[in-house]
């Protein structure tokens, strides 16, 4: 019989600030991603085989053309972006 090694997880799993994480499964891959609100990319993506390891892919919107928020107020009020 194979004995199980207990792995500990440290939160928070990623480094930095990450908000709103969502995660998806595809097959034994998993894949996350990470609101960044108004900067570019606007979607942060990451790919890991164990929940632990996370490799950054890159941004789902990382132009300009898809995360134009010009005149639009910021959160909470802050101001307007130019």
């Amino acid at each position: 019989m194979r004995q199980r090694t207990a792995q500990v997880v440290r939160s928070p799993v990623l480094a930095g600030s990450h908000p709103d994480p969502s995660i998806l499964r595809v097959g034994a891959d998993f894949y996350l991603a990470t609101s960044t609100f108004e900067w570019r990319p606007g979607v942060r993506l990451h790919h890991s085989r164990d929940l632990v390891h996370w490799r950054p892919l890159g941004g789902a919107l990382d132009s300009t053309r898809l995360l134009d928020l010009t005149g639009v107020p910021t959160p909470a009020g802050c101001g307007r972006r130019t």
